[in-house]
């Protein structure tokens, strides 16, 4: 129950964070969005690179979201190695990272 909750929290997060991003609302800034070298080469880059790497978040936030959902519905009472894989589960947003990298590197 903890797991789902938790999955579900960090998608929902990551939604919420990117949807402004891919929208085109977040002005260039040191802080806040895909900050890559190329993204601050010019304005037309940020909103590309932004909306491309925002795209790519939510949805793998959402392959984190359904597996969170399917955690309620499959007993890991007796599967620790099953729970404790399901616990990895955010560490997928390194690939929409990477994609939005080599996106970058193509500007």
């Amino acid at each position: 129950m903890i797991i789902g909750c938790s999955l579900l929290f960090v998608a929902a997060l990551m939604i919420g964070l990117h949807v402004p991003l891919l929208r085109g609302k977040v002005k260039m800034n040191p802080l806040y969005g895909m900050r890559f070298k190329q993204s601050f080469t010019s304005e037309e880059n940020w909103y590309a690179i932004n909306r491309y790497g925002a795209r790519l978040m939510i949805w793998w936030s959402i392959v984190i979201l359904v597996v969170g959902l399917a955690t309620f519905f499959i007993p890991l009472n007796d599967r620790s190695a099953l729970a404790i894989g399901l616990a990895f589960v955010p560490l997928v947003v390194v690939i929409p990272a990477i994609q939005c990298y080599l996106f970058a590197r193509q500007r």
